[in-house]
């Protein structure tokens, strides 16, 4: 029986998360012993396709077909044992343990007595392996102390030690430097020679168009255009990408006026990650900060506020040098974080919304060490209602509100406290338009009253819409500082995000 051509198809995958269409009508086409990217805008949907292909979460409606036959995937385990395998972005291992049981682990060879590891045969088979894959790596070092290429290469084959046929690579390169992109490139190359098959995924075009055969375009949870790499080049494909024009005059109105410098960053550099990092947010002024994965936007909030060391910077506050040492200390000085994960790190999911609402103003509402229990809920109550906070009762667990209300409560720990700079981390993911929309109202709120507001987001259109200003940034360093009367050129921002 001869091999079919495509080694991986999906036809019409839709899904859906609370409401939220995710998947709209996805068609995707792998050829065998290919490299196929799948390319995209951050929310494209790239991510929970391969999910469903890798039976991590499951499709509402559509079908999968490998090797003509259709296959029905429900777990990550079923996918490997069908030969479908992800090298994801942030890799999973086990750093205390070595090379050589990583790659074999959950299937190492044992001795005759029950649970005992033969591990002479381990280390031996893994010599063997990493042969045989043409894979060099010290298979007795703690995998936590191999360099990140090596524990790419590590993870890779360990899918390969699975037999996988078909591997997806998730940004592989976000983390690498140039001569070990060019070392992994290479690795691609011989893997496509021996007939097995990569899907793709980066924001990296340089590399796409060197190592790719095909390539699929997503947008807005659809297939917009599939084609060999030669039908595209550099710009087509960021045009076909983004596809819009917008139309900033008819957006929202600004009311208030940007005055002084508030939070000012010069020559902020962490090793390989930031790179003479500089900005800096007036009062009244909204932000954007954009990039891909990579990029570094996170890692520079996270360096401003304390919660990771830097080599090297030049902080300012108000005029006033500063060096925060953690978040606690940063919050004291005015500077604040809501953060992207808001259930796990932003609310108490099941303590009552008024207890969330006022956990950080207890000061203000305590007298003698005891909570004035009557101008906690006064409290409570005026600053939901400040923010339109939709619940049945202030009693009511904040986890059981919908996502744009719990947003809401985030937000309202900061009304009343003296926060100089507020930075919101990807603030409407996950919430319906609506809610988006009532979120953004508070934000131009917030910066009307005097706030510096520092917005990090995937969403380019969310930024062009509410911002004065975005900070583009790539592989560590700020690539643009874009003005609004600039905004609406789309592919101006990804193109300067993608660093061609």
């Amino acid at each position: 029986m001869s091999e079919k051509k495509y080694i991986i198809e999906m036809h019409g995958i839709k899904k859906s998360f609370g409401g939220v269409q995710a998947l709209r009508n996805i068609d995707l086409q792998i050829e065998r012993g290919t490299c196929h990217a799948l390319v995209g805008e951050n929310g494209a949907g790239k991510s929970t396709l391969m999910k469903i292909l890798t039976g991590i979460v499951g499709k509402d409606t559509g079908k999968i077909l490998l090797n003509g036959q259709e296959v029905h995937i429900t777990s990550l385990r079923h996918a490997e044992k069908l030969g479908i395998a992800i090298v994801p972005q942030e890799l999973s291992f086990v750093s205390y343990f070595s090379t050589a049981e990583n790659i074999f682990y959950g299937e190492e060879p044992k001795r005759p007595i029950p649970l005992f590891v033969d591990w002479k045969k381990l280390y031996n088979d893994c010599e063997k392996k990493l042969e045989e894959l043409k894979i060099s790596l010290p298979i007795r070092t703690p995998a936590g102390k191999l360099n990140v290429s090596d524990q790419q290469m590590m993870v890779i084959a360990r899918v390969l030690a699975k037999n996988a046929d078909a591997i997806i690579m998730d940004e592989p390169t976000a983390r690498l430097g140039h001569a070990e992109v060019a070392k992994l490139l290479g690795y691609i190359r011989y893997l496509k020679s021996c007939g097995k098959t990569i899907i793709y995924i980066s924001h990296r075009l340089e590399e796409i168009f060197q190592v790719c055969d095909n390539i699929t375009v997503l947008r807005d949870g659809e297939t917009v255009q599939s084609a060999p790499v030669a039908e595209f080049d550099h710009d087509k494909l960021i045009n076909i990408m983004v596809d819009r024009k917008i139309k900033i005059e008819t957006g929202r109105k600004r009311k208030g006026q940007i005055g002084e410098t508030v939070l000012s960053v010069q020559h902020l550099n962490k090793g390989d990650e930031l790179k003479d990092v500089a900005f800096e947010v007036h009062k009244g002024e909204i932000l954007g900060f954009f990039g891909l994965v990579g990029a570094g936007r996170t890692e520079a909030i996270r360096a401003v506020l304390g919660v990771d060391r830097y080599d090297k910077a030049e902080i300012t506050l108000e005029g006033r040098p500063v060096v925060f040492k953690n978040m606690g200390q940063a919050l004291e000085a005015g500077v604040a974080l809501v953060p992207e994960e808001r259930r796990k790190q932003g609310i108490l999911p099941n303590t009552p919304i008024f207890k969330n609402i006022s956990i950080a103003n207890l000061n203000s509402l305590s007298r003698f060490g005891m909570i004035n229990k009557r101008k906690e809920a006064d409290y409570a109550e005026r600053v939901s209602q400040m923010l339109h906070v939709a619940c049945s009762s202030l009693q009511q667990p904040v986890g059981s509100l919908s996502g744009g209300n719990q947003q809401k409560v985030v937000i309202s720990k900061y009304i009343d406290r003296n926060i100089k700079v507020l930075i919101l981390d990807e603030p409407t993911r996950g919430i319906d338009v609506g809610a988006k929309d009532q979120i953004y109202e508070i934000i131009e709120g917030l910066a009307e009253r005097g706030m510096a507001v520092i917005v990090i987001s995937s969403e380019i259109p969310e930024l062009q819409l509410i911002c004065d200003r975005i900070c583009v940034m790539s592989q560590g360093k700020v690539s643009a500082m874009i003005g609004r009367s600039e905004f609406a050129d789309s592919d101006n921002i990804l193109r300067n995000a993608i660093g061609v």
